[in-house]
């Protein structure tokens, strides 16, 4: 491992794209060209990202079949993005819309859905992971049984929620996407 100093660290993840690269990968191991699609990015700039983050000892990498996969050295790097985020979401105090006083039909628009939110989640303008993860927190703090509408305008975000939620044990509702490219992605708490 490299002899890896704090302020590297942070270099490595002051990049948006290093970011992305390391939220995919905290679902499972990946190929430098499944993450290039993934992020529908240039494959030598992935990879160029992948063994930065390599030689700073963020990632590991084995090789399989002749592919290399690449996986976190530590699960301590996934904690770390968890607790930047509850950081953020604490100095920009997120918050979500209690449905049942009736806010939220502004949000739901002509869509004709049937699925009715108990609150709301509105992440729009913010990137990965932080959607992901306030979505995390939010579901722990509801009661069992309530649907929770969260709306992003991430495309990563959008794939990535629906696929963490049903790995924590929440049913995916629905997702759509608006004709402003919104996406609202309806889960019930389980």
């Amino acid at each position: 491992m490299a002899n890896l100093k704090l302020p590297d660290l942070f270099k490595v993840f002051a990049n948006q794209t290093r970011i992305e690269i390391a939220t995919l990968i905290v679902d499972n191991c990946m190929t430098a060209s499944e993450i290039s699609e993934r992020l529908q990015m240039d494959l030598s700039t992935i990879y160029r990202h992948l063994q930065h983050m390599k030689k700073r000892g963020i990632l590991n990498s084995k090789f399989s079949k002749g592919v290399e996969r690449f996986d976190f050295s530590s699960p301590r790097i996934y904690r770390l993005f968890e607790e930047a985020v509850s950081f953020i979401s604490e100095t920009k105090e997120y918050r979500f819309l209690d449905c049942s006083k009736g806010i939220c039909h502004h949000y739901l628009g002509e869509m004709g859905v049937d699925v009715k939110p108990d609150l709301l989640l509105d992440m729009r303008g913010e990137s990965c992971p932080v959607p992901d993860m306030q979505t995390k927190v939010t579901l722990s703090e509801m009661e069992e049984g309530k649907v929770l509408l969260v709306i992003v305008d991430y495309p990563l975000s959008g794939e990535r929620i629906p696929v963490s939620v049903q790995r924590e044990g929440h049913e995916f509702l629905k997702k759509i996407i608006d004709d402003n490219g919104d996406i609202k992605i309806y889960i019930r708490r389980k």
